[in-house]
């Protein structure tokens, strides 16, 4: 039984009535996965969507060759797993945790039967999917537009936190940037054309680089 109160921190659960709250509570199953472990294999079979309680993921797909591309990064309170429960297909990518996780596991059985029952929580996985498609048709127009220097400065600014500056002025604040690896797998190219980018970012105050902290402060024309 997990309590309505822990639930509660997971932001589509934010408007859930208490009852529909009560019975997730009674009915989602908890799970544990260590840094660096696999929580989903791609084309494995899909019967389970997981919310995350605490901790970190990323979702990747390898080349034969191990050529990485990471879809996304997810953090504490977003789930993952929908879309095989949802189609019944095969999981389309791995899930790979990046730090310790705590999940809360709904199962295919007991998701059907919860969306039978209850509305609150279809009707929140609508809104995030529609924003989850928004956010991969722009990203498919930057690979279809855009130069890696162009691609990198977008990508830094999606994954900074929007931070308010004097004059109404918005910069976009990482303070644990990722590696240039992993913001080539992000970005879909190599981590060389990456410190090329950064480089170049750089050099035209697009971005200040203190450490593993960044500050985005305009993206290039």
């Amino acid at each position: 039984m997990i309590p309505v109160e822990e639930l509660r921190k997971i932001p589509i659960f934010y408007e859930l009535e208490e009852t529909e709250l009560a019975h997730l509570g009674a009915t989602l199953k908890e799970r544990r996965a260590p840094k660096g472990s696999y929580i989903v294999y791609a084309e494995a079979p899909g019967p389970s969507m997981m919310f995350i309680a605490s901790g970190k993921v990323k979702i990747n797909l390898m080349s034969n060759d191990g050529k990485e591309v990471v879809l996304a990064n997810l953090d504490e309170g977003e789930f993952f797993g929908e879309i095989a429960l949802l189609t019944g297909s095969d999981r389309s990518a791995n899930v790979v945790a990046l730090t310790d996780c705590r999940l809360f596991v709904l199962n295919e059985e007991d998701f059907s039967q919860h969306f039978r029952d209850f509305a609150g929580l279809a009707l929140g996985m609508l809104r995030e999917l529609a924003h989850r498609l928004r956010a991969a048709t722009s990203k498919i127009g930057d690979l279809a537009l855009y130069d890696v220097y162009r691609r990198v400065a977008r990508t830094l600014k999606s994954i900074g936190k929007a931070t308010p500056r004097e004059g109404g002025k918005e910069i976009f604040i990482i303070e644990e940037r990722p590696t240039h690896q992993e913001l080539a797998a992000m970005v879909g190219t190599s981590r060389e054309m990456v410190t090329r980018a950064l480089k170049g970012l750089e050099e035209d105050h697009c971005i200040v680089v203190e450490g593993k902290r960044i500050e985005v402060h305009k993206l290039p024309l």
